[in-house]
């Protein structure tokens, strides 16, 4: 274990929690100790790195995505190309990642989104495989619909816990699932996926004070070999931003940071689970069909870049 050594007296901790503790002797906060005796600053515009924990302070280069693309573009190419591969082995070592990181994995890191590392690299899962990771997905051509899937004699299943079910154009059934809120009628059609539906707010209680049962339904699509979407009906970037809505409620202790870091641990653990953002109830019903009548295309695309795209 690292110790810490406390700039200010010296003082020698074991671990960061007795030292942070430590600081209410100097009236100091960890923001402000870090940022003075540690500054780092944004390469971008050379502002300090904004502090929201230890970890996240020493691993940002910026302070948002916008200085990102900013200082991207004010790159040469090849300098583009070693920041962007380098910042993937970094992530790699730190967190010790088993596969690709997804598109919501990257955003949610403030990372280059898989778009940009394609228009850099060409490849962005030909580059992820040389640098040691695991591709659970490849990359994107187009989403072929299934006609035989389309025939209104194969229904949505709703669960009938689900308090606010989404409105589709094929026939549905409501009966209980052991799993997720939405299913079809062929498991075959989709290979056993289940889309669990949430509400951003219903998303931040179930990643925060929800987040064991959470873990317990996980366990249960795979003990039955399911697949898991869960799908959220707000858009990316207002979820990475939820405490800035005026919608949800001041009473969220959770942070973004810490949602998203649970996020991002139950995609590595879980190959089997997916997260997608979309904008509203509206998108969320038709792409709830479009997943279901193409075919197992889940299995084998991040839908949240297929989402981004507009090829889902």
């Amino acid at each position: 274990m690292n110790k810490s050594i406390c700039k200010v007296c010296e003082k020698e901790f074991e671990n960061d929690r007795s030292f942070h503790a430590h600081l209410k002797a100097h009236d100091l906060r960890m923001v402000a100790y870090y940022q003075t005796y540690y500054p780092r600053h944004d390469l971008y515009d050379q502002k300090i790195i904004k502090f929201k924990n230890k970890n996240q302070y020493f691993s940002a280069d910026f302070n948002t995505r916008t200085n990102l693309k900013l200082w991207l573009k004010d790159q040469p190419e090849q300098e583009r190309q070693n920041y962007c591969e380098n910042i993937l082995k970094t992530k790699k070592e730190e967190k010790d990642l088993v596969y690709t990181p997804s598109q919501v994995e990257l955003k949610s890191m403030l990372l280059p989104p898989i778009q940009y590392y394609n228009e850099v690299f060409g490849d962005y899962y030909k580059l992820c495989i040389r640098l040691g990771f695991k591709n659970k997905y490849q990359k994107i051509t187009e989403i072929v619909e299934g006609a035989e899937w389309e025939s209104p004699i194969y229904k949505i299943f709703i669960d009938t816990r689900e308090q606010k079910p989404l409105k589709f154009k094929r026939p549905i059934e409501v009966r209980k699932l052991d799993y997720g809120d939405y299913s079809f009628s062929s498991s075959r059609a989709t290979c056993n996926c289940y889309i669990e539906r949430k509400s951003l707010s219903d998303f931040v209680g179930t990643l925060s004070g929800g987040y064991e049962r959470f873990i317990n339904e996980i366990k249960r699509a795979e003990d039955d070999g399911a697949y898991l979407v869960v799908l959220v009906e707000s858009s990316l970037s207002n979820a990475l931003n939820f405490q800035r809505l005026r919608h949800m409620s001041n009473k969220i202790k959770a942070t973004p940071e810490f949602i998203f870091h649970r996020v991002r641990n139950l995609i590595q653990r879980y190959p089997f689970v997916q997260f997608l953002f979309v904008k509203g109830r509206k998108e969320a019903s038709r792409v709830v069909n479009k997943i279901f009548i193409s075919g197992c295309i889940h299995k084998r695309i991040d839908l949240q870049l297929a989402y981004e795209t507009k090829a889902l």
